[in-house]
């Protein structure tokens, strides 16, 4: 009787495997919740020995940190791309903000993240990664604010109001499209967001 043949094993370089394990522990963490999670259950869901996993994250909140922090690096660098294209800073803002939507509504389980990260490690006097990372590119936005104020007939709005307002409103409608409310998909929305955004709801 012929035995069955043994999988080939496949070599992954150490970000590869980083990566993978990073994509897994967000999904068990979001599954599971924090204090569930464990490290065997992140190990036997990338197909890896829990002594491996323990070698890339010596600790379980180093690697929910590692994730979350993962996670918002990918999407700073889909805001990034998007916002690279139009040559147009409105424009600019227009892919830069689709591509903040559409980006948690290809990955829910970040937002279960983030209140996951609210609920176990912060203090008082310490700023969650999101809102860290978010804190970190306030210059950049109100810089494209700016630009569009130079290039478009807008209202006597301070930049750092008019950023924040846009803040507001994609902030909330990734956390309300999350709920059990019945909304549309954010990608069918986001032409209508934006032009209320843009335009308000009275006729001009």
């Amino acid at each position: 009787m012929t035995e069955p043949e043994k999988p080939k094993r496949v070599h992954k370089s150490a970000e590869q495997r980083r990566e993978e394990i990073l994509t897994v522990a967000t999904r068990i963490f979001a599954e599971r919740g924090y204090q569930v999670a464990d490290m065997q259950a992140v190990a036997d869901a990338a197909g890896v020995g829990k002594g491996t996993v323990y070698r890339y994250f010596p600790t379980k909140e180093a690697l929910f940190t590692e994730a979350l922090r993962f996670n918002l690096e990918t999407l700073k660098a889909s805001i990034e791309h998007a916002r690279e294209q139009p040559e147009d800073p409105l424009e600019q803002l227009r892919e830069g903000m689709r591509a903040y939507l559409l980006y948690f509504e290809k990955n829910p389980e970040l937002i279960e993240l983030f209140i996951q990260e609210r609920a176990e490690f912060r203090t008082e006097c310490q700023n969650s990664l999101y809102f860290s990372y978010m804190l970190a590119g306030r210059e950049d936005w109100v810089a494209m604010f700016e630009r569009i104020a130079e290039r478009h007939p807008v209202r006597d709005i301070d930049a750092q109001e008019w950023m924040e307002v846009c803040g507001d409103m994609m902030h909330g409608a990734v956390v309300l499209s999350h709920t059990p409310l019945p909304r549309r998909p954010l990608s069918e929305r986001f032409d209508r967001i934006f032009d209320i955004y843009l335009h308000g709801i009275l006729k001009h």
